[in-house]
């Protein structure tokens, strides 16, 4: 009797095996979106890289600051620039002196001049008196050529000093002109080593200590706008073309779990990154949180399509995306619709009452 009561146990267990997991359709709102990934960004936000080598020899900003476009940032000791610029600056103020009528050079070269003309003038009335002399009888012919000698060659003098003034003159001139060139270069230099913001906005961070090698290969901080932030986000090759301006986006972040912040599409960058083969979209929130700083991480849901009543399954009850299993082996086609990361609307196939199971 044992013997024949084994096979109606073991029939029992089998008949108290699991059950399938089964479930209906419900009804409800859904909206199809597209998933992007990315982060907060300030409007205008640049890295600072200097445009000479040095050691940083002072910081003038701490993180944090607000600063002005203009305001220097820190400082960084190139030697060999700073002794250029004091050369260029004492050529100048030296030139300066020089080219102005009063300047020593000018007026020992106009002093020259004036007894040039001095002797000129005394040596052209001797020369006329001994013509005069000489028409007459008077003098001999030796006193006549030596006072002719001596008006010639104060002739000369004269013109030779009055050339040399007027090419000192010119020639001060144009070194005065090459030497403010420089002097603005110089100036150029002096900036070079004293970084600048170039916006109003914030420092967001400092890369470098005083002591360390500032070089043009390496930023030194990073400057944006202390108001204006927006979100960059990355949408796959697949998906941008579905994407918009103007197109709602649900914005959440680990910063704020558990919240969903409105944003809105406002650009979009018509290249693709190689790498990561993603287009680069912009958006801003049209519910901004209560504080935001640059480089938080964001994911966001770009809305395509929205049904506020619609019979929906979850997505893990699709089979080949066609069908649905409406018994342990029975398949039932379906035409699906609009789909989120969780669930699908079905148009055709079932209704509300089908029972459905787990593939």
């Amino acid at each position: 009797m044992l013997h024949r009561s084994l096979p109606i146990a073991l029939l029992g267990l089998l008949a108290c095996g699991p059950k399938p997991e089964t479930i209906t359709p419900q009804e409800g709102p859904i909206t199809e979106s597209i998933y992007a990934s990315g982060a907060v960004k300030a409007e205008g936000q640049y890295q600072v890289i200097p445009s000479a080598n040095g050691t940083v020899t002072a910081l003038l900003v701490n993180k944090g600051d607000t600063v002005k476009a203009g305001q220097p940032l820190l400082r960084i000791d190139d030697r060999s620039s700073s002794a250029g610029a004091r050369t260029a600056d004492a050529q100048l103020r030296l030139l300066e002196r020089n080219v102005r009528e009063d300047g020593p050079v000018l007026t020992q070269l106009r002093e020259a001049m004036e007894q040039a003309r001095d002797r000129y003038a005394v040596d052209s009335v001797n020369h006329l008196r001994q013509q005069e002399l000489w028409s007459k009888g008077i003098g001999s012919r030796n006193d006549l050529e030596q006072r002719e000698l001596a008006f010639t060659t104060s002739k000369a003098a004269l013109n030779r000093a009055s050339k040399a003034l007027d090419e000192i003159r010119e020639r001060l001139r144009t070194e005065l002109s090459v030497a403010r060139n420089n002097a603005v270069i110089s100036e150029a230099g002096n900036d070079d080593r004293t970084p600048r913001s170039l916006i109003d906005g914030i420092v967001y961070d400092l890369m470098i200590e005083p002591g360390e090698l500032a070089t043009t290969q390496r930023p030194v901080a990073v400057i944006g706008s202390a108001t204006d932030l927006y979100l960059e986000l990355e949408v796959d090759e697949y998906d941008i073309t579905r994407v918009q301006v103007g197109q709602e986006a649900h914005i959440t972040m680990d910063s704020f779990k558990g919240e969903v912040f409105p944003a809105r599409i406002t650009r979009i960058i018509p290249i693709m990154d190689e790498r990561s083969r993603t287009f680069k979209v912009e958006a801003r929130f049209t519910g901004t949180p209560p504080r935001l700083y640059p480089r938080l991480t964001a994911e966001a849901s770009i809305v395509q399509q929205r049904k506020e009543r619609a019979l929906t399954i979850p997505l893990a009850y699709v089979v080949d995306d066609t069908c649905v299993l409406v018994g342990k082996t029975e398949r039932r086609r379906v035409k699906l619709g609009l789909r989120d990361l969780e669930r699908v609307e079905v148009l055709e196939g079932i209704d509300a009452t089908t029972s459905l199971y787990k593939p």
